[in-house]
């Protein structure tokens, strides 16, 4: 069995974005469909929006934390706050290991510039840039957000 890594980077070579990626690497252990992974990470790609504000790949892991330690009940603040305090950990792990968490500075390209867009693309910055991201989350939930 591939590891989740190697899971998320195959989906995001196959044309799902960051988001998708690393939900659907964890979309078994999660009790998650390919098809809900794909919709809930839609729209996250790109700084959600493709307005990169926080990294797609990151906000995926922040949605698998939250269903590993969050609340299913609203009013279980235990665990809410829980899931709270482990994602402010988490993201500040991310921006450690990236240098930030938002998708503009990570990415270091304005996606909203179709020139600097296809630049970056024929450069392979996605894969490159992108793909440490993907990796960084995929490590950070195999390894410090596991639910033992």
């Amino acid at each position: 069995m591939e590891d989740k890594t190697s899971l998320a980077l195959s989906s995001f070579q196959g044309n799902a974005n960051c988001a998708q990626s690393v939900l659907l690497a964890f979309a078994i252990d999660e009790g998650l469909t390919a098809e809900q992974c794909l919709m809930l990470g839609s729209g996250l790609g790109g700084g959600v929006g493709q307005k990169q504000h926080i990294c797609g790949a990151i906000n995926a892991g922040a949605m698998i934390i939250g269903l590993r330690f969050g609340n299913s009940n609203p009013s279980d603040t235990d665990a809410k706050q829980r899931a709270t305090a482990l994602v402010a950990e988490y993201m500040d792990k991310c921006a450690q290991s990236l240098g930030s968490t938002d998708c503009c500075k990570i990415l270091g390209v304005d996606l909203n510039d179709p020139i600097a867009k296809q630049k970056a693309r024929d450069a392979g910055l996605f894969d490159m840039v992108c793909g440490k991201a993907i990796k960084t989350v995929c490590q950070l939930l195999e390894n410090d957000y596991r639910i033992e």
